[in-house]
């Protein structure tokens, strides 16, 4: 392996990320038919049934569901239950002859509800910030924070999306915990404060009834509001409120446009990853008036994109159970002695309303209206999300392929169950692309130079797989004032165009970055030249390399490429690591860095005084028989020049958040360096006695004398 000198910041490519991380906001993708074309032979649909409480109903067969296109029934030429094992204490129903609930004693126990062991859900936030009232984002974004804190489960990855786009680089898809809590926390209110000036308020909606419908009731009540404010005559007051009134309604268009274009954006961003997405849309409700705007017309764009990608869209009034201001003697308005203005306030509500139904509706999923609890939401849209049937029939003739067809599906005999079935059918893999390519928007991959590929694959959104490349982040400090930030990279010799006959080498280009939340970039490139001879590792040739990078306290996200220069194919791979300021004081415990080694001889959970080194296993997947290595630091233990630290070190293994391996509680050794502030340790696990599947490894420190804790916890696979 031959790594050149790390070079500066690459201003390119930091354009290339920053305009990726917006993508969710920003991404107007072209119209398209109200149907996927589909070039395949069948087409496809996820349905969700549940009973009158709202549960899922397992166990029914293909001969249960009867489909119709058009009111035409179609015979199901593919059918398939996508199920997830329920929560200890969760409850499905079970269908007539079908099978029943599965018991707690046999459920897999986590706190989060739905979700089956090895394949997560895929949950993403969409923050109407634009259309929030500053109290209500304040409610969703604590909403979000316990979320994140409660119900997501070890396999879940999440995203936070805002319309104005104000996350930033943090609204990505990740299972890192603190970086969701981090974008959630980076809400704030955006919404159009014109509308809310003075004690004379116009909604959209207001402003709508007086631009556009010519509501003279309400333009005279606000018309004497005004002049009761501002203490003026009838024709000035007249003038402000028609100025306000269009001038409200411009940025209500404006805003519902970006709000739409924004949610379009990021389910079709979401088209490369498998399986059903959940988008859940928090917002206040807007206005679709189609008078003055297309409102109607890009909701169906939404549909539609969300019926190719496989998204069901939950959407939640953040509003919850609001009160009628002009009857909330808190909120002190110019009385509204007709009567009308109150009754206005109902009609809002409603009309408000119609974009969050049409977007669950169509979509397969469910309006959360006139709820006060974000938690109870999200949890039961989870639960009846998680599980549901793959429908596939073939469609009759090209006609019907195009047309606007409408979808229905009902369970013979069962009246009381409901069906949730989206508007429009599942795009076939490729299908995406194909409309893409009748748009006119291909990209020509034939002009790109080797250096193009490489940033391409570095700037996209969800790991290349072409080179399959892991990577692994931690962050380590020998001194207070310097914190090095160390990225494993990891690939298997197998997956390269390698010819032990000729004995020809094979060069693979890297390319890394390291942002943090500041816009402060740390770029890497490298050049990592690999012998056909090279060594083996657990039976499968494996070629690991390290770049380490000076870096300050923050949150940083590390992504790297990798180029094969002989076929061409880019792979690519991201992490993120918070380091901690490890000036402060405090009690810290450094990152968790894995490797593996094959068992001398009887495995012994003890160490041998003098370890042969073992490299990082970036990929964090472990042979059975092997010794799992751990090794951390401890800083910041208390100390004096007469007393040395005393720390306690408690391992454990656990999976679905149950121990399953718990090492003995070890005393951290303080004569083996002479920095009492910096306290290296390390450890083995035998994995010989686990089954294979994924677990999580959880290292404590604790400092006796100070009386304080602090933790660090990793994934890893045992194969």
């Amino acid at each position: 392996m031959r790594p050149s000198k790390i070079f500066g910041p690459l201003f390119a490519t930091a354009v290339i990320l920053f305009g990726a991380s917006l993508s969710f906001a920003q991404d107007r993708p072209a119209p398209a038919d109200d149907v996927v074309r589909v070039r395949t032979e069948l087409v496809q649909t996820d349905v969700t049934v549940v009973d009158r409480r709202g549960r899922f109903v397992a166990g029914l067969g293909r001969e249960q569901f009867e489909l119709t296109v058009n009111g035409k029934p179609r015979s199901l030429s593919f059918f398939e239950p996508v199920l997830a094992q329920p929560a200890a204490g969760e409850k499905s129903a079970a269908a007539p002859g079908g099978t029943s609930p599965r018991p707690a004693a046999e459920a897999r126990t986590t706190h989060a509800p739905g979700t089956q062991s090895g394949r997560g859900r895929t949950i993403l936030f969409f923050v109407d910030d634009v259309h929030l009232a500053p109290e209500n984002l304040i409610r969703a974004r604590r909403a979000l924070l316990e979320f994140f804190d409660t119900q997501m489960g070890p396999d879940d990855q999440a995203a936070v999306v805002s319309t104005s786009g104000q996350v930033g680089f943090l609204q990505q898809l990740t299972d890192n915990a603190a970086v969701l809590r981090e974008a959630a926390s980076r809400l704030s209110n955006r919404r159009n404060t014109e509308a809310h000036a003075g004690k004379v308020q116009i909604s959209e909606y207001d402003a709508a009834q007086v631009a556009e419908a010519f509501n003279h009731q309400l333009f005279n009540y606000l018309v004497k509001a005004t002049m009761a404010e501002y203490q003026t005559d009838e024709v000035t007051a007249s003038n402000m409120v028609r100025n306000r009134a269009h001038q409200i309604a411009e940025q209500s268009r404006v805003a519902t446009s970006n709000t739409l274009g924004a949610l379009e954006g990021l389910m079709r961003s979401s088209a490369q990853l498998p399986g059903r997405k959940v988008v859940f849309f928090i917002s206040d409700g807007f206005v679709t008036d189609p008078r003055s705007t297309n409102a109607l017309e890009r909701l169906r764009g939404v549909t539609k994109t969300a019926a190719e990608v496989g998204a069901v869209i939950y959407t939640m009034d953040a509003r919850g159970t609001f009160v009628n201001i002009y009857t909330d003697a808190s909120q002190n308005p110019y009385p509204d002695f007709t009567g009308s203005v109150s009754r206005n306030v109902f009609a809002e509500g409603v009309a408000t309303q119609e974009a969050l139904r049409i977007l669950a509706d169509d979509t397969g999923g469910r309006a959360i209206l006139n709820s006060n609890s974000f938690g109870d939401g999200f949890r039961q849209a989870l639960v009846e999300s998680s599980d549901y049937y793959l429908l596939a029939w073939r469609p009759e003739g090209e006609e019907q392929q195009e047309a606007k067809s409408r979808v229905e599906v009902r369970i013979k005999g069962r009246a009381d169950l409901k069906v949730r079935v989206r508007r429009g059918f599942i795009s076939a893999p490729g299908e995406v692309e194909a409309k893409q390519r009748r748009a006119g928007i291909t990209a020509k991959a034939a002009e790109r130079t080797p250096e193009d590929e490489l940033r391409a694959a570095l700037a996209s959104l969800y790991p290349v797989r072409a080179l399959p490349v892991a990577l692994s982040v931690g962050y380590a400090s020998k001194q207070k004032s310097e914190t090095t930030l160390t990225a494993s990279m990891q690939i298997d010799a197998a997956a390269l165009t390698l010819d032990p006959a000729d004995k020809r080498k094979a060069e693979v280009d890297v390319l890394g970055v390291a942002l943090d939340d500041r816009g402060a970039i740390h770029s890497f490139k490298q050049t990592v030249t690999i012998s056909p001879d090279a060594g083996e590792r657990g039976g499968s040739k494996v070629i690991t390399w390290n770049q380490p990078l000076a870096v300050a306290p923050g949150l940083y996200q590390v992504r790297v490429a990798v180029r094969e220069r002989a076929s061409g194919r880019t792979g690519s791979a991201m992490q993120w690591l918070e380091v901690p300021n490890l000036s402060s004081g405090q009690l810290q415990l450094g990152s968790l860095f894995l490797g593996e080694r094959e068992p001398s001889t009887e495995p012994d959970q003890k160490p041998t005084p003098a370890p042969r080194p073992v490299t990082v296993n970036a990929s964090r997947r472990f042979a059975r028989a092997s010794l799992l290595r751990f090794q951390t630091s401890v800083y910041n233990a208390t100390h004096s020049d007469t007393a040395r630290p005393d720390i306690e070190i408690h391992a454990r293994v656990l999976r679905a958040d149950r121990a399953v391996i718990s090492l003995p509680t070890a005393k951290l050794p303080t004569d083996t360096t002479p920095d009492p502030t910096h306290l290296p340790y390390w450890a083995e696990v035998y994995l010989g006695q686990l089954p294979p599947g994924k677990y999580v490894l959880q290292v404590t420190a604790t400092d006796r004398k100070a009386k304080s804790s602090t933790s660090q916890r990793v994934g890893f696979v045992v194969e």
